[in-house]
């Protein structure tokens, strides 16, 4: 076995002869097993040296060799421009950062949070200065820090009575409402053959929602119709739908990956991939290479977007592109449309980080691309600063390696510089700036403010509804599309309603948030509370705040006339804005000095 591939054992059981549910061939079992890892799969290649031209016009940076270019746009950090042999690859094709799909049926469980949040409209906006490192007859490094976030909510119009709840329309994203961002510490690095090396570090701002997809998208000229890829196939698979699918070499057209569906929706994905290229009818394209561990990708000709408004695959407008998607983790099928729920908690795109690493290159007829596909084991990857809601800040680093053989320092401030050991408390806020021991071109920083939530557990509800979907731990566990909510199936307790909160100590406490439901039913809105403090659980004082909630969807945050000190809280609802008997609500949280 030659070092450096990776190997796979296909077995097959097929039918002798014929029978009469198949004809003899039919394949009635199928396994595939891994004979060699595929963290051997990939090893360093060696670049050419050679001077790199740098420009900076027009709001982008021009990087020039001896028969490339490529252009980047410092507004939104994007790769933008390629042109090879005097010729044009794309331009005005920026490859940013993508969190939507089209959704599947199965996705009814999160899919009006993904509209709210206006995942489907992400504007992208660099914050700070781009930092360029020029090495001397060798790569040009650029890196930017780029936040991407809808302009404020969006929303979707559903057509009642219609199986599935299809789309009528979508809500252009206002500018009203606060929505879910992406901070993305991204580095490309250039190299003087025009391979690029594109690292990111990703942080989501709510690490509780579960996100649709997580990864980079590029809209390429429709030419680049040839599409091959290196993992799961050929059909599409999801990671909670993959086993199925064999890891191999496959090709197709773009257009062949699309599935006329019913109602067009997300489809085309493949899981595992290592490697993906998009080529012309003379071969000529582009190959992307995951450079950390592997990557989801779908190419298909149009966006999700479009295949979202069309209620019908002959509604699509003409396709304007290939739409090319990278992602690092793309979002479970599950199987909530048939009663089983939403996709396990693995298969979700959950989590505050995430980092990928995309090696892309110029692909031209006769290229043996699995040839091609090496990983550059010289780029590190940006620092990322996360901090959680207990105040813990984390500084992660490069993801194959270690703070041993790769120190990181940081200070906070104007303070002194130190080593990063281990998590630190922040609570009382303030901003970060960490750099790797080595290299002080690579400083990242992150601001943080005092945090007044107290994290807490909901220990006693007077009322909820289950088994296991409304239960009042929903209360605090920081998605807003769940909820609490008294119960209604079996019978229809009333007025008044409490849950109890531990704050796990004693704390000075100066007051609470409250969060309807957010999915447009006004089922359960509080409108008379009542809040009591306790110092075991058992004996409570009397009421230190109470009065009416405004009837709106808006979290009301309501500080007492003093902090007081108390570990336990009882939130107490004594009616509703509609007058019914039920109670609900998406998020409570503790507010403390």
């Amino acid at each position: 076995m030659e070092y450096g591939g990776e190997y796979f054992l296909n077995i097959e059981f097929r039918l002798k002869e014929d029978m009469p549910w198949a004809k003899k061939g039919y394949v009635q079992m199928a396994e595939q097993l891994v004979l060699a890892d595929v963290s051997k799969y990939a090893e360093i290649p060696s670049y050419r040296k050679g001077g790199l031209k740098l420009e900076n016009k027009g709001g982008k940076f021009i990087v020039g060799g001896k028969d490339f270019t490529l252009t980047f746009d410092n507004a939104t950090g994007s790769l933008c421009g390629m042109q090879r042999g005097g010729k044009t690859v794309f331009q005005n094709a920026p490859l940013l950062l993508s969190a939507f799909r089209a959704p599947v049926d199965n996705d009814n469980w999160a899919r009006d949070q993904w509209f709210k949040q206006g995942l489907y409209d992400l504007q992208h906006k660099v914050q700070g200065e781009p930092v360029v490192v020029r090495n001397e007859d060798g790569p040009v490094v650029i890196t930017y820090t780029v936040v991407s976030k809808a302009k404020g909510r969006g929303g979707a119009k559903h057509r009642p009575g219609k199986a599935g709840q299809p789309y009528e329309s979508v809500a252009e994203a206002t500018g009203e409402g606060e929505t879910v961002s992406f901070t993305t510490r991204q580095t490309y690095k250039v190299y003087p053959d025009g391979t690029v090396v594109l690292a990111s570090s990703i942080i989501t701002s709510d690490p509780d929602l579960p996100l649709p997809r997580l990864g980079y998208e590029i809209k390429l000229p429709s030419r680049f119709d040839q599409y091959s890829y290196y993992g799961r196939g050929p059909l599409n698979n999801y990671n909670d739908r993959k086993t199925g699918s064999f890891i191999g070499l496959y090709q197709s057209t773009v257009q062949e990956q699309f599935v006329p569906f019913p109602k067009p929706q997300s489809m085309g994905g493949r899981e595992e991939v290592r490697w993906c290229a998009l080529q012309d009818g003379s071969g000529n394209g582009l190959q992307f290479i995951s450079g950390y561990g592997t990557m989801s990708t779908s190419a298909l000709p149009w966006s999700a977007l479009q295949m979202t408004k069309a209620q019908h695959p002959h509604e699509l407008p003409e396709s304007d592109g290939t739409y090319l998607h990278l992602d690092c983790k793309v979002n479970g099928l599950g199987g909530n449309s048939c009663g089983q729920g939403g996709p396990l908690r693995k298969d979700r795109v959950l989590g505050a980080l995430h980092q990928m690493m995309l090696i892309i290159r110029h692909a031209s007829a006769g290229d043996n691309l699995s040839a091609r596909a090496k990983v550059d084991g010289k780029t590190l990857f940006p620092l990322a600063i996360l901090r959680d809601k207990a105040g813990k800040v984390t500084i992660v680093g490069d993801p194959t390696s270690d703070l041993e053989h790769l120190p990181i320092c940081y200070r906070i401030g104007n303070g002194k510089q130190q080593n990063y050991t281990g998590p630190f408390d922040l609570k009382q806020g303030g901003t970060v700036y960490a750099r790797y021991e080595s290299d002080s071109d690579w400083t990242t920083s992150a601001a943080f403010e005092k945090i007044e939530k107290v994290p807490v557990e909901v220990v006693y509800v007077s009322s909820e509804e289950g088994p296991g979907r409304e239960y009042g731990k929903n209360l605090v566990d920081g998605d807003p599309s769940t909820i609490w909510h008294t119960m209604y199936s079996i019978t229809v307790p009333k007025y008044p309603h409490w849950v109890d909160f531990d704050c796990g100590e004693e704390k000075l406490i100066k007051g609470f948030s409250y969060l309807p439901r957010q999915d447009g039913s006004p089922n359960g809105n509080i409108k008379g509370y009542k809040v009591q403090l306790s110092s075991d659980g058992k004996t409570w004082t009397a009421p230190v705040s109470e009065g009416d909630f405004e009837n709106s969807s808006k979290e009301k945050k309501v500080l007492f006339g003093k902090p007081q000190k108390a570990r336990y809280l009882r939130f107490t609802a004594l009616s509703s804005q509609n007058g019914a008997d039920f109670a609900s609500g998406a998020e409570f949280n503790v507010l403390a000095e």
